[in-house]
């Protein structure tokens, strides 16, 4: 269901998906080297069809989302710093798309019940967003209007996992993680 980016390897695999994905959009790409938690989804033949990044969120007004959208002078994000993270870096290639996306989002669900996270500060795309907030039913609040941001409109929000991790069985998208806990030896 996915592996995490640990290898320049996996990094290049990672780079190669969401960028493909990106210039697909028409969006401007932007390569950054800070320390996140990059993972590359795969679908149930375990082709490698998408990734998801997961950044710590800084209240520093220079931090690159904060330039684009103020979250840091939300009171529910400056409350909890702690249990804030960014997330960037959402992709699926197209010919991949719809039947991944329950994938992706299950990744999401773990990781921020595992790492304790409350809120999740996010740019989506417009078209994202309705579906999110529509068809996943995902705990998600836009915190102002439309940005015109490297290439397309996005809107800045922000995501509750709490409310979703507290209550899974709400959430019948959510996929089992642990079909995919292993990971293939590889023989040198």
């Amino acid at each position: 269901m996915y592996i995490k980016v640990d290898s320049v390897a996996l990094l290049n695999h990672f780079n190669q998906i969401w960028m493909e994905c990106w210039l697909e959009k028409g969006y401007f790409l932007e390569n950054e080297n800070s320390l996140t938690d990059r993972y590359i989804i795969t679908d149930i033949e375990e082709r490698k069809v998408g990734t998801i990044e997961f950044k710590p969120y800084s209240l520093d007004p220079k931090n690159n989302i904060n330039t684009v959208f103020p979250f840091h002078e939300l009171e529910s994000i400056v409350k909890e710093t702690d249990s804030v993270i960014e997330i960037d870096k959402v992709a699926i290639l197209k010919e991949f798309r719809g039947k991944n996306l329950d994938r992706l989002l299950s990744l999401f669900v773990h990781y921020t019940e595992d790492h304790d996270i409350n809120y999740c500060v996010v740019l989506l795309e417009r078209i994202f967003y309705k579906a999110l907030k529509n068809v996943y039913k995902i705990p998600l609040e836009a915190v102002g209007e439309k940005i015109y941001y490297k290439g397309d409109y996005v809107i800045p929000a922000i995501v509750c996992p709490k409310e979703i991790y507290q209550n899974k069985k709400d959430y019948k998208w959510i996929v089992s993680i642990n079909q995919n806990k292993k990971r293939k030896l590889i023989l040198i």
